[in-house]
């Protein structure tokens, strides 16, 4: 999961959800990492219901997490950004750079040249602009003492 790939650890914790009762520690800590997985892939409604039932678990870690999570699902709804909402942008601009550091690729195009180049070129007359009316004043006070 740490690497991105969330859809290969799917099964790895239902495996251990499903040979560990709900009430021991590596379940409830595979439950939410299992939620995590689900709520980054898009399916915030399963994710959402394991919350839910993690806030009665007996951990500590596990029940505080639950709840947090439910208090930002909750926060949502109070604020009224689903992924129906034009709020809820779910393509940035920068999932291309995403997806290539999780798969390790460096192929991706930089532009930081051309971003350079065109803001000196945009800021340039803005300096000057600022910087005239000291050269102004220097003048003047020049031709005055001779």
């Amino acid at each position: 999961m740490n690497i991105g790939k969330l859809k290969e650890a799917l099964p790895y914790y239902e495996k251990v959800m499903d040979k560990l009762t709900f009430k021991s520690d590596l379940h409830g800590l595979a439950a939410i990492q299992w939620s995590i997985c689900q709520d980054s892939l898009s399916r915030s409604n399963e994710a959402r219901l394991m919350y839910e039932k993690l806030q009665s678990h007996p951990n500590a870690q596990v029940n505080k997490k639950a709840r947090q999570f439910v208090f930002s699902f909750q926060a949502m709804e109070m604020m009224k950004v689903t992924t129906s909402s034009p709020f809820y942008l779910k393509n940035t601009g920068y999932q291309n750079f995403f997806e290539a550091f999780v798969e390790n690729k460096s192929n991706y195009p930089l532009k930081e040249a051309e971003i350079e180049e065109g803001s000196l070129s945009q800021v340039l007359p803005y300096i000057i602009f600022l910087v005239s009316p000291i050269f102004a004043i220097l003048l003047i006070a020049i031709q005055k003492r001779i």
